[in-house]
Order: C-alpha cells, then structure tokens, then sequence
C-alpha cells in the first residue's frame, strides 16, 4: 500500500516534507492525515528498496491522489505483519504507529521506537510494559538525544496517562487506575440543578420553557400582579389566573393519583 497526505488544506504545508521537518513541527505521520494512493501485490522477496524504485517509474496516473514521492509512506506486509517506510529524499524511514488504534498486537511493540505521542514532540521507544487489571500499559522513552524529557505512559490504546521519572512506581500506578475508571460524565445542565436540590427546581422542571425560568413561581407566574406605571400588570393578572385554572383542571386528576396509591 502507498499512503499519500490527504488533499484537506491544514495538511498543505506538510506535502513533500522530510521526515524530519515532520517531526520537528508536530506533524502526525499517522492514518488520520493520509488517504490510500495505490494498492499492489509485490513479488515475494521485494523489500522496500526495490518498491520504492517501482513507485518512482508508474505512470503518475495509476495514483489516487498524487504522483509518488517524499512525504509518501509504504506499508509493506509479509507474513502477517506490516511494516511502515517513510519516504525521505534520499532513505526510506522505518516507523511505527501509522494506524494510531491497536492492529491485531502489532501497535505499541515492546522495544520498538519511532512513535510519534500527539501532543508530544520527536518519537518515541516502548521500553517497558505492564498490566493492571487486565489492561496493558507502557512506558515510553524519548528518542532525542538532546535533552530528553522524562518518559510517559500511556494505555494499550495510545492515549496518554501521565509523565514519569521512576517508571510504574505507586503513583504511576495509580494513575493508570484512575485512567480506567475514567473521568466523572459532566451533569446535564437540568442535572445540575437538581443536585442542588430546591422544592422549586423539582416542581417547575417539567412545566417551564427553560431553567433560566425557574423561579419558584410555575410557569413564570407571578405570586401577585405588579404596578407598572401607576397600573396594575395586566400581564401578570392574566397568568395568575392561567396558574389557577391549571391548579384547578388538575385537582381530580391529583385527587384520584392519591385514591389510587392508596
């Protein structure tokens, strides 16, 4: 397979790039920011080399998206497993984590470098691994040679947990555990009043427009209509009268709820 950066206008600037332009400006090199360009079946025993030579001399046209070259990525799958090559101007790069979700146990392999982390920079080596409660996680070590910043962790599924300096120490571990159990679900914005809990919210929630309206009067109606300008509210007379004649209608239908809990 022949992977080519997609035609969206936020990967542009990343076309025809070196590898490592790519990995100094953040840029992902990953499934999300490529579209397929060309599928075949290589010969048995062709490496490669010998696949990129081949690239270089098909008619331009055979391509989906664009004339083979540099910033193209060639997966190549023998026995199994698929291996990535990123197309430099003058090498292939291997590389890992293409597809960024797990692919059948060949994502996140222990002692294999050259992942990107989004959110990370440069790429990074799995140098270790565990599991916690039926779940794999791996420590991760940076591949600068040049200041390097600590190690991290992450889940099985790539998502990131945390940095660490002691590998999966008490407090490491107790972070992938709270990674598992994942954050508490943001409340609902009528959830929220209700935690709060007033007689008022509970009463009104179902009758008013919104629960900017809640007020401790149903429907927005007024206990008593107010004196504007020297005149009584018309307005409110009218829904006090509304929210008494809804209190009424709906005193049988009250009277038999109760007839007939008990």
């Amino acid at each position: 397979m022949i992977y080519q950066i997609d035609n969206s206008d936020k990967n542009r600037e990343y076309r025809c790039r070196s590898y490592e332009y790519q990995i100094q400006h953040g840029f992902m090199i990953t499934a999300d920011n490529y579209g397929t360009g060309y599928s075949g079946t290589a010969t048995r025993g062709m490496g490669e080399e010998a696949i990129r030579k081949k690239m270089e001399n098909i008619n331009p046209d055979k391509f989906k998206i664009r004339k083979f070259g540099v910033s193209d990525v060639i997966g190549l799958t023998a026995a199994g497993k698929t291996s990535f090559f990123y197309v430099d101007k003058d090498r292939l790069v291997r590389f890992n984590g293409f597809f960024p979700r797990p692919q059948s146990g060949t994502y996140l392999i222990l002692d294999e470098g050259g992942y990107q982390v989004a959110g990370q920079k440069g790429t990074w080596l799995v140098s270790d691994e565990v599991e916690v409660d039926g779940q794999r996680f791996v420590q991760m070590r940076s591949e600068q040679t040049k200041n390097p910043p600590p190690s991290i962790i992450l889940h099985e599924s790539g998502a990131f947990v945390t940095q660490t300096a002691l590998g999966f120490d008490g407090e490491a571990t107790r972070k992938m555990r709270a990674f598992m159990q994942g954050p508490k679900p943001e409340l609902l914005h009528h959830q929220k009043f209700f935690e709060n809990g007033t007689a008022e919210r509970a009463k009104e929630s179902g009758t008013e427009q919104n629960y900017n309206m809640i007020d401790g009067c149903v429907n927005n109606a007024p206990k008593k209509p107010r004196r504007i300008g020297g005149r009584w509210s018309v307005l409110d007379r009218l829904h006090i009268k509304q929210a008494e004649r809804r209190q009424k209608d709906n005193a049988p239908r009250q009277e038999q709820e109760r007839s007939r809990k008990s």
